[in-house]
């Protein structure tokens, strides 16, 4: 007799990884998506050929990545002093001013990571394609998964566009092949990003490019009067790969990408709060602290965050001096209030506002990276601008503050649990057949 803790018998199942609502799996057709019907998320989306798809990008990102890297971004000339600056130079100049912290975030998030996402997507992909399963590619895609939030050369790109606005009308700049091949990266691993079909990986993984067999008829539909959760089921869901597995397997590893299992993250809340009250803590320095030193004809002019938004606005760039206000500003502080007031649900919640709860935290989990725009701007201008005695750029205090700031609200997001928005709330929900999935294209 089947039950619903029947370990063999979980493949017909989905969880939201949100909202832990249980949903049967559709069959959903490339080009569409799965949302959720409770709170909204995109609990998958199926591409064709994505493994393949996969493969020929991460070769064509591979292939740009070291000129993209090494090679001169661009040159700027003024006064008849020049210099010029590529990705891995800028790292190294907040190192030699013993800037340790950011040089660090900075090679990680715009060199070491985006190498280690093409190489493990690489050899993930080409595997996969010569239908040869290892024992060590779940745990690959777990570290490609963990890894992906941190690579940012998509915001260090922007960087260098705010870089070319805000010295075009005070130095001549040319454009070297540098540029252009990290052009070509950002927009790869872009594009890997949309096309990757991360259920169809693991699908693959986990059956080893078997089918799955065929689920009895009466696992297709569960029951009306269901309760609507994994967790009402005794079920655990994987927040990697998304497997569901039985709550006896409660601290134990995934039997599929070996990530350990718990019913909620544990030390949610706590360690959420932890991270907040840091960042909290360090973003009056980040902000009031001068974050770039100007030595003009040996007299240093120091600039804090604002100062740079206000001399976009007043050179007319009003869309550059936006965005960095939004990025380096709003975000920050936008962070720290959306997760407390996350943390502060009302135990006595309606599904509307429990669903616009959802979607603050998926924004907040999206623009957590953006921040880092302000720290590259520098980092190009510190190399870009070396004329010795005549001008330089000098990064100053606080970006070291602001690297704080950005990377403890990241971990925020990652450590809080949205599910527990929900398990406050006195809502019973039950599964029906009419709004089990909800599919878009």
């Amino acid at each position: 007799m089947n039950s619903i803790t029947d370990t063999n018998n979980f493949d017909h199942l989905i969880a939201c990884s949100d909202c832990d609502m249980l949903l049967n799996r559709a069959e959903v057709p490339a080009g569409h998506s799965l949302i959720c019907p409770r709170c909204g998320k995109t609990i998958s989306r199926r591409n064709s050929d994505s493994i393949l798809k996969t493969l020929a990008l991460s070769i064509a990102g591979l292939l740009l990545y070291l000129p993209a890297i090494l090679l001169p971004l661009m040159t700027m000339k003024s006064f008849g002093f020049s210099d010029s600056a590529n990705i891995l130079e800028s790292v190294l100049n907040f190192y030699r001013n013993e800037y340790f912290l950011v040089s660090f975030m900075v090679l990680v998030s715009a060199v070491v990571f985006p190498l280690l996402l093409l190489t493990s997507i690489f050899v993930i992909s080409f595997q996969l394609y010569r239908q040869r399963y290892s024992s060590y590619l779940p745990r690959l895609f777990r570290t490609y998964l963990h890894l992906e939030e941190w690579a940012m050369i998509e915001v260090y790109l922007l960087g260098i566009l705010v870089t070319i606005i805000k010295m075009g009308a005070s130095a001549e700049i040319f454009y070297h092949t540098g540029i252009f091949c990290f052009t070509g990266l950002v927009l790869l691993t872009l594009t890997i990003t949309s096309i990757i079909d991360k259920e169809d990986f693991w699908e693959a993984i986990g059956h080893k490019g078997k089918k799955k067999p065929g689920e009895p008829a009466s696992h297709r539909r569960p029951g009306h009067g269901m309760p609507g959760t994994a967790a009402g089921q005794g079920l655990i869901l994987c927040h990697i790969c998304h497997k569901l597995s039985p709550t006896a397997l409660e601290g134990k590893r995934c039997p599929r990408c070996n990530e350990k299992l718990h019913t909620r993250k544990p030390f949610s809340i706590s360690r959420t709060w932890a991270l907040l009250l840091t960042s909290a803590i360090f973003l009056a320095p980040a902000n009031l602290l001068p974050i770039m030193r100007v030595d003009f004809m040996g007299v240093p002019d120091r600039s804090t965050i604002i100062d740079g938004i206000i001399y976009f606005f007043r050179h007319d760039a009003y869309l550059i001096g936006l965005i960095i206000f939004t990025a380096s500003v709003l975000v920050p502080v936008f962070k720290i209030i959306g997760i407390i007031i996350l943390l502060l649900s009302n135990p006595l919640c309606d599904v509307h506002v429990l669903r616009q709860k959802a979607r603050m935290f998926r924004f907040i989990s999206f623009i957590g990276r953006w921040s880092m725009l302000d720290i590259f701007v520098i980092a190009l201008l510190t190399v870009l601008v070396d004329f010795g005695f005549f001008t330089s750029i000098h990064v100053a205090p606080a970006a070291t503050y602001f690297c704080i700031v950005v990377a403890s609200t990241m971990f925020a997001v990652i450590t809080f649990d949205p599910r527990i928005i929900w398990d406050k709330c006195s809502i019973k929900e039950t599964v029906t057949t009419d709004r089990i999935t909800r599919i878009v294209s």
